[in-house]
């Protein structure tokens, strides 16, 4: 799984494409663990919508962030969701979790709210 980095401040927009598997989710908590205590990420939106798989390593890595963003005041937004990536999403209760929106600007948007 490849992640690009955007920045909207105080929002990071992460756009994930590919498979999020076990392997990838490896990553994306290396990666992100890193943003959050080097950069100071707090506010994050994932676009979603190049990805076209996901496990549930990879839902347990966005719970993880989101365990780590949380003592912090932060949030992650989720969008642009795929109908089998929403399918798995919503049917794990992750929508409770983490709002998601049709479109990544959405996210970023409402996020911004809570800078």
């Amino acid at each position: 799984m490849e992640i690009t980095v955007s920045h909207a401040p105080p929002v990071h927009i992460l756009r994930l494409s590919g498979r999020w598997d076990a392997f990838s989710a490896k990553d994306f908590e290396a990666r992100t663990t890193l943003m959050v205590r080097n950069e100071g990420m707090r506010l994050v939106a994932l676009d979603l919508a190049n990805v076209d798989y996901i496990s549930s390593f990879g839902l347990r890595s966005l719970l993880n962030l989101g365990k780590l963003l949380e003592p912090e005041g932060g949030k992650v937004f989720v969008a642009s969701l795929r109908p089998i990536v929403s399918k798995v999403f919503l049917g794990s209760g992750f929508d409770s979790l983490f709002p998601a929106f049709d479109h990544v600007d959405a996210a970023v948007t409402e996020l911004m709210g809570h800078a």
